[in-house]
């Protein structure tokens, strides 16, 4: 019997997604793999954590660590909607799980493929991290020459405890500023050259290739990781995990690159007699392409949020920056 470590983070906006991907992993698991996994629960209600409860058994043991978000709340936030203060917790992660010397932290926006026994079992004794460079920042304004993406990561917990990097992200993190990528910059800052780079078959932004195929040619990520793929779908056969990049997550949009594919998964789990209440990226782009459906838009979304609030402060500045001639 193999035994593997992995975590996942999630609070509540993440639920649905955490459990597809734990879904996923167990779907794809070989027989003698056990997986121990570590759910850090943000604030969860009692009937959400028994959801991943459902997901135990003899080939996997559920571990819930509650914890709480609120001493995030004034930390900077990300200027990406599906990002929230929840990503902070993996600098906690040596602390939370203090019976692991090593754990595979990943993403909830993921499909995975395969079994990942031999993705835990790679040395990175004298690492921080085995970690993927991100190729959509390659050109990072940290001037990181190999950037990494911080959805999936092999972490040496025994090594990050010797050294007290919790604490030290956490200081990066309350003193850098606005960081675009949050927990992402600061673990790029602080890991640097402690990391050991691993395959894109780990990480594959399958979706993000399909969707910019001008720009992301398979000449090209064959150059940004060393490979010789003949092309995207042999790389996506050859993938791992498969991490669903952006904005157009299958669970809020019926019409995403990977909605068939996670739809697969999300029937298996313990959540299949949930109703996705899920919405068109074909109308999405229309409202944004459009002055009038965006006003609408920016009206409904603050009512929604905010009520009458809205009125003075943000529905006020965003109609000048729609109607005001562009400088």
């Amino acid at each position: 019997m193999t035994k593997v470590s992995v975590a996942f983070i999630t609070d509540r906006h993440y639920v649905i997604p955490t459990v597809v991907a734990v879904t996923s992993l167990l779907c794809n698991k070989k027989p003698d793999t056990y997986y121990d996994i570590y759910i850090i629960a943000a604030d969860l209600s009692n009937e959400e954590i028994e959801k991943f409860y459902e997901l135990g058994g003899s080939s996997a043991g559920i571990h819930i660590i509650k914890s709480s978000l609120e001493r995030f709340k004034g930390m900077h936030e990300s200027t990406s909607g599906y990002i929230t203060f929840a990503v902070y917790l993996k600098f906690d992660l040596p602390d939370l799980i203090p019976d692991q010397d090593k754990v595979l932290y990943l993403d909830s926006d993921i499909i995975i493929q395969k079994d990942l026994s031999g993705f835990f079992e790679k040395d990175i004794k004298d690492y921080y991290a085995g970690v993927i460079k991100d190729i959509a920042l390659i050109d990072n304004e940290l001037n990181i020459k190999n950037y990494f993406n911080a959805g999936v990561m092999l972490l040496n917990l025994k090594l990050m405890r010797e050294n007290g990097v919790t604490g030290a992200l956490h200081n990066i993190a309350a003193s850098s500023g606005r960081l675009k990528y949050m927990d992402q910059d600061c673990l790029n800052l602080f890991f640097n050259n402690k990391v050991k780079l691993l395959p894109a078959i780990y990480n594959c932004f399958y979706g993000l290739f399909l969707q910019q195929k001008e720009k992301y040619p398979i000449e090209n990520i064959n150059k940004c990781f060393e490979t010789e793929y003949s092309s995207l779908d042999n790389l996506k056969k050859e993938s791992y995990i498969i991490h669903l990049v952006g904005s157009d997550k299958p669970w809020i949009y019926y019409n995403s690159v990977f909605t068939g594919e996670w739809d697969e998964y999300f029937k298996k789990s313990p959540l299949k007699l949930y109703r996705l209440k899920r919405k068109s990226i074909k109308l999405r782009e229309y409202i944004f392409s459009h002055n009038w459906t965006y006003l609408l838009y920016v009206l409904f979304k603050y009512w929604n949020d905010d009520g009458l609030k809205f009125v003075m402060s943000k529905v006020g500045k965003r109609l000048l920056r729609i109607f005001l001639p562009r400088q």
